[in-house]
């Protein structure tokens, strides 16, 4: 499964025509989309208008939805401490998506390259050439 990050979903409904955008709907089309409670919430909360609710609306029904368990706050709380003793905190709602696509041993589908910062988390290639 794909997680797919609060940049992304706003790019979606930004540039409905985009290269990322694209990759999103075929992501949507075959199931592969994760989605939590804070993506969901920081996606709404941008959301400038009824056309960009009813366009969510449509795009969140095709993804699969989890919430974090106990020991996906464990390792939320570890993986902050981690960071910020090596001087390059996230904020914590970064690191509860982080700690969810490690966790279920996913993807995450995000812009922000402050996720590089955490080695062992797998990023999705979104340009790199698609099967479908």
């Amino acid at each position: 499964m794909i997680v797919v990050d609060s940049n992304v979903w706003i790019d979606y409904l930004r540039h409905t025509d985009s290269d990322p955008g694209r990759r999103l709907d075929r992501l949507l089309e075959r199931r592969e989309v994760l989605l939590t409670g804070v993506v969901l919430a920081e996606i709404l909360q941008g959301a400038s208008g009824e056309n960009d609710v009813a366009r969510l609306d449509a795009a969140l029904g095709a993804a699969s939805y989890t919430e974090p368990n106990r020991t996906v706050w464990v390792r939320a709380g570890r993986l902050s401490r981690e960071l910020r003793g090596a001087g390059t905190p996230l904020p914590l709602t970064d690191v509860v998506i982080a700690a969810i696509t490690l966790e279920g041993d996913h993807e995450l589908f995000t812009f922000d390259p402050d996720f590089q910062r955490i080695r062992e988390l797998k990023l999705y290639d979104w340009k790199r050439p698609s099967d479908a």
